[in-house]
């Protein structure tokens, strides 16, 4: 990502910049040398030279997502065009959509001291700009993983003004030092020579091979000095730009036009020593199974510290800690916690490792606190909640979040172990671990030992990990005709045909009231119950809907569950959290949000045939608040899948 903010703030900075225009001064500097890096006159250049950006955007004032299909060899040239062709990019954590698409080449290789020339003629379309430059930025390492400055060198021709040339400069990232050269032609008409001599101590810019601007490095200022990649690049800028490069009103199928480019400068391996590029970051790439492969990601270090009743031992490099206890009693909700690492800005998911060595079953719960929101719940007594857990899953299996009270809850077995993958959205200021401690019991003791490791964040895959909407059973919606026992807190309206209800509910979140309706002739035979649900109002809503069999039976410590569920999906790609010890999948919508849902049950299973649909709406979020929703729910339907 940050190779996308540097390079878009080449534009930024020169959106305020006063120009100076002027006649080239009496420069002495001999002529510009070098060796022809690439000849567009032969065609296309090995990419082991020069390749195209290909898939991501710089954002900011850039308009544009670079493509491939920008780049065209003919004439003796290679042409850079911009094609008004919808995209959506990964950019600034979030998938972001752009309308244009536009050409950028890059040198494979990087390039320190020395002339460099190119031969071009840019483009004289209103709100772009066609340019040649040297760059490199904290995106590129050293091989012990030291980031590089910014540190660029800029030749820039704006579409509006094709008489003139910006020359520019950033070091360790400060620019602010452009300087707009008067040609005195047209430079969109023909092809001529531009470059610059980049010394330790100065750099000169030419025109067909004259010296026209020189800078002098400043005592005590900073000055390029970083070996960088060549690009040349033809983009339209956002709204934001117009008042540096004019309004872009669409392609024309202007180009900018490349002949050749030649360095003296000699050749550098990329940072890592890879002769390929590294091109800027991208999301983690999902694997087959729609997941995302964490291999893409390195572990980070943990900061957990001893909390009583906890025992926190970090490993020599601290990528991995045992945490012991004893006496940690259920719903004392006592934690261990560490700061969130900056790995956790730019991402969406957090990812754990836990190994069970305990002697016995751990109830975990993992919260990814915001402290703004903590420090509103501290305010109202605890009534709120301080996290930003969305989702979770553990061996790929959704497991439950609490949206009203928080955290994500994880069940490991003695001797296994799990990967912990939770989604969030917002800042996460604190990590925080509770091991037992939020068990619903409030006399029991627990003892246990845990291995974490392999902290991680990643992003949600934009390239096919997206898990795709269910496929919805088809068929003619049913009617169904629900009830409510008296002073449940529902006011229910039927639609046409009872094929659709509105619910209306006020009361509080504890209460674990549903509304009814009877399916049981409906349901026989068939495995999958279809529903929509609709959020009326302008807050959100959490519904949890129960195919409810014949006969409650123990299905885990403590439980008693008539609910025939087993798994759930819903439209927009989630996997919903199906309750298998308590019962019920439960769905959390937007304001004014509908979704679909297709839940699959099992009538063989000891709670016996489907006799009722249980619908819980705001009712059941454990908490003591109370609530003001409306639903409308509709086409229902029973099917048979394989």
């Amino acid at each position: 990502m940050k190779a996308k903010k540097l390079l878009a703030m080449t534009a930024i900075v020169a959106l305020g910049a006063a120009f100076a225009a002027g006649c080239a001064p009496a420069l002495t500097d001999a002529a510009l040398t070098g060796s022809t890096v690439a000849d567009f006159g032969n065609g296309q250049p090995d990419e082991k030279v020069l390749f195209a950006s290909d898939g991501w955007s710089n954002g900011s004032v850039f308009n544009t997502v670079w493509t491939s299909g920008n780049l065209t060899y003919s004439d003796g040239a290679m042409h850079l065009g911009i094609k008004e062709e919808a995209k959506t990019v990964y950019l600034d954590g979030k998938e972001t959509p752009f309308r244009y698409t536009s050409g950028e080449a890059r040198t494979t290789y990087y390039y320190g001291y020395g002339d460099y020339e190119v031969r071009m003629k840019p483009s004289a379309t209103v709100g772009t700009a066609s340019t040649f430059f040297v760059c490199t930025g904290p995106y590129d390492k050293t091989p012990e993983g030291v980031e590089n400055p910014w540190d660029e060198i800029d030749i820039e021709f704006l579409g509006k003004s094709t008489n003139k040339v910006q020359f520019n400069y950033f070091a360790n990232g400060t620019g602010g030092h452009e300087h707009m050269f008067d040609l005195g032609f047209d430079a969109s008409k023909e092809f001529h020579n531009y470059g610059f001599r980049w010394a330790e101590d100065y750099i000169t810019w030419f025109v067909d091979g004259k010296p026209v601007y020189r800078v002098d490095k400043k005592t005590g200022e900073d000055f390029p000095k970083t070996a960088g990649r060549m690009l040349m690049n033809y983009w339209c800028g956002t709204e934001d730009a117009e008042g540096w490069m004019g309004k872009f009103a669409g392609p024309d199928g202007k180009t900018a036009d490349y002949a050749w480019v030649k360095t003296s400068a000699a050749k550098v391996n990329p940072p890592m020593g890879d002769p390929y590029p590294d091109k800027p970051d991208t999301p983690p790439t999902p694997s087959e199974g729609g997941e995302l492969d964490w291999s893409k990601t390195e572990a980070l270090e943990l900061g957990f510290a001893d909390s009583d009743p906890f025992t926190v031992v970090l490993s020599e490099d601290k990528l991995s800690a045992d945490v012991t206890y004893t006496a940690a009693k259920g719903a004392s909700y006592t934690n261990i916690e560490m700061p969130a690492p900056a790995a956790a800005a730019d991402a969406d998911l957090a990812h754990f490792k836990i190994k069970n060595n305990g002697e016995a079953e751990v109830y975990l719960r993992i919260s990814l606190v915001n402290n703004e929101k903590d420090a509103e719940n501290a305010a109202s007594g605890y009534t709120k909640n301080s996290d930003v857990n969305v989702s979770a899953t553990m061996d790929g299996t959704a497991v439950d979040t609490n949206l009203v009270n928080g955290g994500s809850y994880f069940t490991i077995p003695v001797g296994a172990e799990v990967e912990c993958v939770i989604k969030f959205e917002g800042v996460v200021d604190r990590i925080q671990l509770m091991p037992d401690t939020s068990k619903w019991d409030d006399t029991a003791t627990h003892a246990g030992n845990l291995h974490v490791s392999e902290l991680k964040f990643g992003v949600t895959g934009t390239q096919g990990g997206e898990t795709p909407d269910p496929v919805v059973p088809e068929g003619e919606p049913v009617a169904l005709t629900f009830n409510v026992e008296e002073n449940a807190g529902y006011t229910m309206t039927a639609g046409a045909d009872n094929k659709s209800w509105t619910l209306a509910y006020a009361g509080k979140g504890n209460t674990y009231k549903p509304v009814t309706a009877d399916c049981a002739a409906l349901a026989a035979g068939k495995n999958t119950f279809t529903i929509t649900i609709k959020n009326n109002k302008d807050t959100a809503v959490t519904v949890r809907v129960d195919v409810q069999g014949t006969t409650s039976v123990p299905t885990g410590e403590g439980s008693n569950t008539d609910c025939t569920n087993r798994s759930a999906t819903c439209t927009g790609g989630t996997e919903l959290y199906t309750d298998l010890q308590w019962g019920g999948t439960k769905v959390t919508l937007a304001a004014g949000e509908e979704v679909t849902l297709v839940i699959t049950y099992d009538e063989t299973k000891e709670q016996g045939a489907v006799r009722n649909i249980l619908v819980f709406v705001d009712s059941m979020g454990g908490d003591e608040n109370d609530h003001d929703a409306n639903v409308t729910v509709s086409g229902f339907l029973f099917t048979k899948q394989d």
